[in-house]
């Protein structure tokens, strides 16, 4: 028996935010460069009142509406995001009865960043294995630029908004079964992504409201998000590497064995890096971060999704996934793409107001 990935779907934010509306706010030289670095062109970001939730609920029902996994056969939900609804209930909870989910489901909120995918997939693999549901239902999604102020120039050129969902199951054999997990994290350097007034720690407060310049220019209160991005590229290019080449030691795999290798949308420049530091073929790379900008948690899943979607996944091939991010954390995982999975490429990824809404009713 294992568990595997039996459907997987995605949903864009219906806003765009391009480099020319950019050019605006941030100077234009300095503009061009960061966005040269980053390869993106245009942004995915919501309109005001849409959350991450309503991105993955217009997924999930995309993705039942297809007819090959009915609601009713979830009772397992799991949402992944670091921009909840809510504090005070679960997302998942909520997303659960927009769903119309049967009472016996479980649900409940993994509260993690860009390297939410391999981690929420190893809890919920883990649930099945043990035995404790038969079918779930993994939501990852993030509407980063709610959190963002509008002249942070680390980190608004950069982000985009969107949300991923797909069901796992158990199955007989090992078709599809993912070849094993690996996490970690550097809770050290926990502080360099980070909302300082979003919790207890730091109460909000009109002090937290008030705009403050780094030393780059950018602007910002407490409440919105913050990133040393030097140290975090830092982070990036000394852990990350170190961190695939032991998952496949320890999978005895290696990278020629490999048809795809799926690395978090963070900016162009720092994923050719790690490309180039495991000698990654430019066949077996892949990138969806030009007209969509890096879509923190759902990154990853909606990149594996698009590769799926558009062709360049095919059945019987082993694709590898790593992703990093705040925490600071990273996780990985590889499996072989099982043969049963459903087209994807005839189905919009484009947000559905009507169909957010009628989910409430």
């Amino acid at each position: 028996m294992s568990v595997c990935i039996k459907e997987i779907h995605y949903c864009l934010a219906p806003g765009e935010l391009t480099n020319e509306e950019l050019e605006q706010v941030f100077d234009a030289k300095q503009l061009r460069s960061i966005t040269k670095m980053a390869g993106i062109r245009t942004r995915r970001v919501v309109n005001s009142g849409i959350t991450a939730s309503d991105m993955a609920v217009v997924a999930a029902k995309r993705l039942f509406a297809a007819g090959h996994t009915a609601a009713s056969e979830i009772d397992l939900l799991v949402f992944a995001t670091q921009t909840p609804d809510f504090q005070i209930p679960a997302t998942a909870c909520d997303v659960h009865g927009r769903l119309g989910l049967k009472q016996e489901c479980g649900a409940f909120d993994i509260n993690l960043g860009c390297s939410a995918f391999p981690y929420s997939l190893a809890v919920v693999s883990s649930m099945l294995e043990a035995g404790l549901a038969k079918t779930a239902l993994l939501c990852n999604a993030d509407a980063v630029s709610t959190v963002l102020n509008p002249k942070d120039r680390a980190l608004t050129p950069l982000h985009g908004d969107g949300a991923s969902v797909c069901v796992l199951t158990k199955v007989e054999g090992k078709d599809g079964g993912f070849d094993g997990f690996l996490m970690g994290t550097d809770g050290s350097n926990s502080q360099q992504i980070v909302m300082p007034a979003s919790g207890a720690r730091l109460p909000r407060s009109e002090a937290t409201q008030v705009e403050h310049a780094d030393e780059s220019g950018s602007l910002r209160t407490q409440e919105q998000l913050c990133m040393n991005g030097p140290a975090v590229f830092h982070f990036s290019m000394d852990k990350i590497p170190s961190a695939i080449k032991s998952y496949l030691a320890e999978q005895q795999l290696t990278v020629g064995e490999l048809d795809l290798v799926l690395l978090h949308q963070a900016n162009k420049t720092m994923v050719d890096l790690i490309y180039r530091a495991l000698e990654v073929p430019k066949e077996k790379r892949f990138y969806f971060m030009e007209d969509v900008g890096n879509l923190a948690g759902a990154s990853t899943p909606v990149l594996l999704a698009e590769a799926w979607r558009s062709g360049r996944l095919q059945p019987g091939q082993r694709v590898l996934m790593a992703s990093f991010g705040n925490g600071l954390s990273w996780g990985v995982t590889s499996l072989v793409w099982p043969g049963n999975l459903p087209p994807a490429n005839d189905t919009s990824v484009e947000y559905d107001a009507a169909l957010a809404e009628m989910s409430r009713d």
